[in-house]
């Protein structure tokens, strides 16, 4: 009697087990190809990059430059950038870019108040182009 107990315990274990961790792989699935990618919530754009504050922000401010953008405030140092510029339009950006480690930083945009996800890409891709 001990053992049948013992087996179906086990096998409630085991059948837990399985059924816990089969969400399990998808997710990792999924978080595999978001690396890198671009995500935009709540009217804010975020991006990883495999290269530096240094590098972003040399790039970012190229970028702003290439889209005839005008800085209007910015703050630096080694682990993080804060850039606010406005495109022609008037429309204003708040750029921050934090390190994750050494060789990788994180940009985040917000445009405006709401965000503007269209010029937010824009500017991402301006970004990207000159990180090459």
């Amino acid at each position: 009697m001990a053992a049948n107990i013992h087996k179906t315990g086990l096998s409630f274990l085991l059948t837990f087990f399985i059924l816990s961790s089969a969400g399990c792989v998808p997710l990792l699935v999924g978080a595999a190809a978001g690396v890198g990618g671009v995500t935009y919530v709540k009217g804010a754009l975020e991006k990883n990059f495999d290269h530096s504050v240094k590098e972003v922000h040399r790039a970012t401010l190229k970028g702003l430059k290439d889209l005839k953008m005008f800085v209007r405030e910015e703050k630096n140092d080694v682990h993080s950038t804060f850039i606010k510029a406005e495109f022609d339009d008037g429309k204003r950006v708040k750029i921050h870019i934090n390190a994750l480690t050494e060789r990788s930083s994180k940009i985040t945009i917000r445009i405006g108040v709401f965000g503007d996800e269209t010029k937010s890409q824009m500017l991402i891709n301006a970004i990207q182009k000159r990180l090459g």
